[in-house]
């Protein structure tokens, strides 16, 4: 049996990340073994790149997934990333672990993983909140956005050997594989959101409320990071276990997260050196080669990129069609009639969300305006009416089901 084991998920874009992970994990766990899961298509050049950082690695390619390419092709970068989060973890445990811990790439280890540890050994599955405190002052996140994308983070989880975990990480897999979608308005978001549930699902579940553990922009309205005298990093007392710079931009170390609008970095505060000295860790660590990695999973085979709503179409085909990515396939030639695709290609679209929404961008005061004038030509109630049929339509696979005139299917259904 072997002891312990930290895992992570990447696609080459991020090597960077996982380098400065592995280097952390190790500074203060030499007896720790590593694995890293590439999930990008596996070409020569990216296989002898993940050699020369000597990572136990593993392509998606060869987990072993039935109708992989289906699976590759329906989801984004993020939403595969995640969803071959618990097929991983399965796979690792099978290799004889007693503990499995995950931790996202760009996470960073200050200080010994005890409070992990120490927390396994009564509970064979451990998550961290998002918050141990409530927020809504009108800045994000906030309550709100932890009841849309879960309340437990999954930048995190420890694993345990037992038969509730293998039950588990079946329930959550084909979760992951079937519905992994990054859709709030639908109720789920990728890989996170399932986890929601998992108290209620399975018992032996802690809950690891150590400050000093998976902190990041969610939580440090409750947290004050700190160095003292011999430059050692505190959380509110604690020791500083590991911290998690989700959203964070390496050309751009003067921003905490991209997804944050409540914490602004200081110059001389400890949390602002904290950034750029993980910003720089990542420049050390050649982010800007690796971040110039194309995806492999992210275009057709004659290099068109794929879109989401080309994604979604996949669901909603009525036949098998077991090459997406190729573009004489009979699938894409379909999506190519109704103008899912071109033959110039799609450029994908900038994430949208409360956050970067500009209400003063000309087209939103262009749509405002026709919105204004549509509510006097068919009244009120009827542009309700269409409005919320234009939500539905936003969710799932409901929009390429009309353009493909297929009918909506307003059921759950897990299927690859």
């Amino acid at each position: 049996m072997k002891k312990n084991c930290v895992v992570t998920i990447v696609s080459g874009n991020y090597l960077a990340y996982a380098r400065v992970l592995a280097a952390s994990l190790h500074a203060s766990h030499s007896d720790f073994d590593f694995r890293v899961l590439i999930v990008d298509r596996k070409t020569s050049l990216l296989e002898k790149t993940v050699r020369e950082l000597f990572f136990e690695a593993t392509f998606a390619e060869d987990l072993g997934l039935f109708d992989a390419e289906r699976i590759f092709y329906k989801y984004d970068i993020v939403e595969l990333n995640t969803s071959l989060k618990p097929t991983f973890l399965k796979q690792t445990f099978a290799l004889g672990y007693e503990h499995v811990i995950y931790l996202d790439p760009d996470i960073r280890v200050f200080s010994p993983l005890t409070p992990v540890l120490d927390a396994l050994k009564d509970n064979d599955i451990i998550l961290t909140p998002h918050t141990l405190a409530p927020t809504i002052d009108g800045l994000r996140p906030s309550d709100v956005d932890f009841l849309r994308t879960g309340a437990y983070n999954l930048g995190f989880i420890g694993l345990k050997r037992s038969l509730q975990v293998s039950a588990m990480l079946d329930w959550w897999e084909s979760r992951c594989l079937g519905l992994g979608f990054n859709d709030t308005s639908f109720g789920i978001f990728v890989d996170q959101k399932w986890i929601d549930l998992v108290p209620c699902y399975f018992s032996s579940v802690g809950i690891l409320r150590h400050p000093g553990c998976n902190v990041a922009y969610w939580n440090l309205h409750e947290r004050q990071i700190e160095a003292n005298e011999s430059g050692r990093l505190t959380v509110s007392g604690y020791d500083l276990i590991f911290f998690h710079f989700s959203g964070i931009m390496p050309n751009n170390p003067n921003i905490l997260s991209k997804h944050q609008t409540r914490h602004k970095l200081t110059s001389n505060s400890d949390l602002g050196n904290l950034v750029r000295s993980y910003c720089k860790l990542l420049l050390d660590h050649d982010h800007r080669k690796y971040a110039e990695i194309p995806y492999g999973f992210g275009s057709l085979d004659d290099g068109r990129l794929i879109t989401q709503t080309m994604r979604r179409a996949l669901l909603v085909v009525p036949y098998d069609e077991s090459q997406p990515f190729m573009a004489s396939s009979k699938f894409q030639q379909k999506l190519l009639s109704v103008g899912l695709t071109s033959r110039r290609g799609a450029s994908l679209a900038k994430p949208l969300n409360t956050i970067t929404f500009d209400a003063n961008d000309s087209k939103v005061r262009l749509l405002n305006h026709i919105l204004r004038i549509a509510r006097y030509f068919i009244g009120l109630d009827r542009l309700i009416a269409l409005l919320r049929y234009a939500a539905l339509l936003t969710r799932e696979s409901h929009l390429p089901a009309v353009l493909l005139k297929q009918p909506l299917k307003l059921m759950h259904k897990l299927s690859r």
